[in-house]
């Protein structure tokens, strides 16, 4: 039950971050634009935890950390945070699968973290659609 819930919010956190693009990059902008409009779409995620795959989900968030370890300067710490809180939203629920709740009191404690980190996450997906609208023409939703 409490892998369904934490998935519910990595699904979130997706919605929230990235996960339609309408892509338009063109000369003069950016090289991570380019990077940006291919990798940003996080269906692949998504898709995954729908299917309980989390095998997938994990490579598909490392993905997404390589993509967060490469952005500019400017929206660099909050890619990264972001793609950390991510790939740490799906070791819970891995961990939970493969282990089970062993330490409750552990398990909620990482969870209540992890949920206080999430709220901070939506300013800076905010930060990120800002940039990659003002810097490459994609509109991130």
């Amino acid at each position: 039950m409490q892998s369904k819930s934490a998935a519910s919010l990595v699904l979130l956190v997706l919605s929230i971050m990235l996960s339609t693009l309408l892509v338009a990059c063109g000369d003069g902008q950016p090289a991570f634009c380019s990077k940006l409009s291919k990798s940003a779409d996080l269906s692949g995620i998504a898709s995954a935890l729908r299917s309980s795959d989390l095998s997938k989900a994990s490579d598909e968030a490392a993905q997404l950390s390589e993509l967060a370890g490469e952005a500019p300067p400017e929206i660099r710490a909050d890619f990264v945070a972001v793609a950390d809180s991510i790939a740490e939203i799906i070791n819970l629920i891995t961990t939970e699968r493969d282990e089970g709740q062993s330490d409750p009191g552990q398990f909620e404690r990482r969870r209540e973290e992890l949920n206080t980190r999430l709220g901070q996450i939506d300013s800076r997906s905010d930060r990120i659609r800002v940039w990659a609208s003002e810097q490459c023409g994609i509109e991130l939703e």
